[in-house]
């Protein structure tokens, strides 16, 4: 069901936006072998230089308990910058316009799973730094991470095992988005602390009912708060961009000084 002229005409579809950021949450390989890594690689590379592109990791991407120092070398600079092999996550990056700040915060989910399963694990650390960083954000903030991020979002054989945990520091310390892939369908839902969640279907999927797709936040800072607009596109074996759901609402302003 994936296939390469379909990704191909979506990536096409993403450049012609001329987006200021592509957001990637994760899978981009079968079984983390060496070789599919490094083609990847290449791929990337193709997508955008780094500075424009962010990437977390999915399951597959380190399904061998070696994939990882293949994507940490090959990968490293689409994960974070500067990147840290030792503490890498979670990865941050701010994007500022006009006095208003985003700030990207990028999970790994992704860890080596028993035969037959994909779940993933954050891990205390992880979630420890999150709980800091949402605290210390910069305006709007957004949460990247390839596992649904709520308990019952997806059966416990591929879901987050402690996304409880997740759901915690998001109703405490909050986040006006938060994106995942990894269940191959369209998902759209509000979270904890009014945060708003969306999945993607994988941008490689030629099947329908979960037709490849990708998604495009219009964000501006105004007097009344964050106005965002998404708009969920599918794109057309001629190359044509249809536009399938589009949502509108507004998020808080909050404070924009930096953080100590």
């Amino acid at each position: 069901m994936h296939r390469v002229e379909v990704l191909e005409r979506l990536v096409a579809a993403v450049h012609a936006e001329n987006p200021v950021q592509i957001l990637v949450t994760g899978d981009l390989v079968h079984v983390g072998l060496a070789q599919e890594i490094e083609v990847a690689a290449r791929w990337l590379e193709a997508l955008g230089p780094p500075e424009r592109v962010m990437l977390v990791p999915g399951n597959h991407d380190v399904y061998a308990r070696d994939s990882w120092s293949a994507v940490a070398r090959l990968w490293g600079p689409y994960l974070s910058e500067p990147y840290d092999p030792l503490s890498p996550f979670p990865l941050r990056r701010v994007l500022e316009s006009g006095g208003a700040a985003l700030s990207l915060i990028g999970l790994s989910s992704a860890i080596p799973s028993a035969l037959f399963m994909a779940y993933g694990r954050l891990g205390a650390e992880q979630s420890r730094r999150l709980d800091a960083l949402l605290a210390g954000a910069r305006g709007l903030r957004c949460v990247l991470l390839h596992h649904p991020p709520l308990p019952a979002m997806s059966h416990w054989r591929k879901g987050l095992l402690d996304a409880a945990e997740l759901e915690r520091v998001l109703r405490e310390r909050g986040a006006e988005l938060v994106l995942h892939g990894h269940v191959h369908r369209n998902v759209s839902r509000i979270g904890p602390g009014d945060a708003r969640i969306f999945g993607t279907a994988s941008a490689s999927s030629g099947d329908e009912p979960a037709r490849a797709a990708y998604r495009r936040f219009d964000l501006d800072a105004g007097p009344d708060g964050w106005r965002v607009e998404m708009q969920l596109v599918c794109v057309d074996a001629d190359g044509g961009r249809r536009v399938i759901e589009t949502e509108q609402w507004t998020a808080p302003l909050r404070d924009q000084a930096m953080p100590v």
